[in-house]
């Protein structure tokens, strides 16, 4: 997920959680919120209390996001590393990290199979010279390992129920979702590698010239002097020194038809 993306993340999060979306331009979205959502999102815990306690319905707030430079408006910025957007993150997470879902087909009268897909949503937080959040979503399916990054990102429009629609049938997987997150991983890992030589040398770079510029600017005569070089020494280290983290945020199981299958492991 870019930038660019978040836009429409954002408007499917709040219309898949039945918010009334009062505004919907590129880069700027109102919205009603539910009463769960203002209790999971807007930290007003004492209103919500006292809403409880006298027994009223309460009034959830609306509110604004821009995710798009040059949006003129009032709303809260939105981006990768906001504490809204991780916020939102956790949501998702609270909400549950497996799921099972099938392919609609309604209205198909014929036996129509099913292929498994293994899905996992990862967030990967780049720290070093500079910070960058980035999110990954992989598909693995499951009867011969093809994989596709950006998986949904690219079925965002299919639609899809909870129980196995009427004619249709599960095709077995070969590969069990927990072997399918050890090749996930694996893949995961050497393309995040490949892609950040360049990230990983210039961190270490301006990391080891702000630790010889601390050692020429730095006299250790006292006790003092140790624990401030010291000290510095490690804010150094946490600030430039690259570290990648690959955080789980949910997952499961995607049943798909061979024709939609078809498309995702044929097209580029």
């Amino acid at each position: 997920m870019k930038q660019a993306e978040i836009h429409g993340f954002l408007y499917e999060f709040f219309d898949h959680r039945q918010a009334s979306i009062l505004e919907n331009h590129d880069g700027l979205l109102t919205v009603k919120l539910t009463r769960e959502l203002d209790q999971q999102l807007m930290n007003r815990p004492f209103y919500w209390q006292y809403i409880n306690t006298m027994g009223y319905e309460g009034e959830p707030m609306t509110v604004t996001y821009k995710s798009k430079e040059g949006v003129e408006a009032d709303g809260e910025w939105i981006h990768f590393g906001s504490p809204r957007l991780q916020q939102i993150f956790n949501v998702i997470q609270e909400e549950g990290r497996y799921t099972t879902l099938y392919e609609n087909i309604s209205g198909n009268t014929k036996r129509t199979p099913l292929y498994p897909w293994f899905v996992c949503n990862l967030q990967v937080k780049y720290r070093g010279w500079y910070i960058h959040d980035e999110m990954v979503s992989i598909g693995i399916l499951l009867t011969n390992g093809t994989m596709r990054f950006n998986w949904i990102d690219e079925n965002i429009d299919q639609h899809f129920v909870q129980h196995v629609p009427d004619y249709a049938y599960k095709i077995p997987y070969i590969i069990s979702p927990e072997r399918s997150i050890e090749h996930l991983t694996k893949e995961l890992s050497n393309r995040i590698e490949q892609e950040s030589t360049s990230f990983s040398e210039k961190s270490i770079e301006l990391y080891n010239q702000e630790l010889n510029m601390l050692d020429e600017l730095t006299e250790l005569h006292t006790e003092e002097d140790q624990q401030f070089y010291d000290q510095s020494k490690e804010q150094i280290y946490e600030r430039l020194y690259p570290k990648v983290e690959v955080n789980w945020i949910n997952g499961g199981l995607f049943y798909l038809t061979q024709e939609r299958t078809r498309q995702l492991t044929t097209s580029q």
